[in-house]
């Protein structure tokens, strides 16, 4: 299954914590079967998507609902970088 990393700066992270929990509805239209979270304590967060369909994740990612989405969440939009994991390394 496709991994994808976002990472971007927020305003608050408890903030964007509960919100970012409330996109239920916006991650299964991107084929997301679950999220991984993760913040420093500069404000620097981290999303992890397991997603079934990379192109419709994409083109969810990049629409009108997800700006809003991240607006709502506190998400700086100059900050946002999406990351395809595309190679792992397994140890044994």
């Amino acid at each position: 299954m496709p991994l994808v990393g976002v990472r971007a700066k927020a305003d608050n992270i408890d903030h964007w914590k509960e919100q970012f929990k409330t996109h239920g509805e916006l991650f299964k239209d991107q084929g997301v079967s679950i999220a991984y979270m993760g913040a420093t304590e500069n404000n620097s967060v981290l999303a992890i998507f397991e997603t079934d369909d990379l192109e419709k994740f994409t083109e969810k990612f990049n629409s009108k609902d997800t700006e809003k989405a991240m607006s709502n969440d506190g998400i700086d939009k100059g900050s946002v970088e999406m990351f395809i994991i595309t190679d792992q390394l397994v140890i044994m």
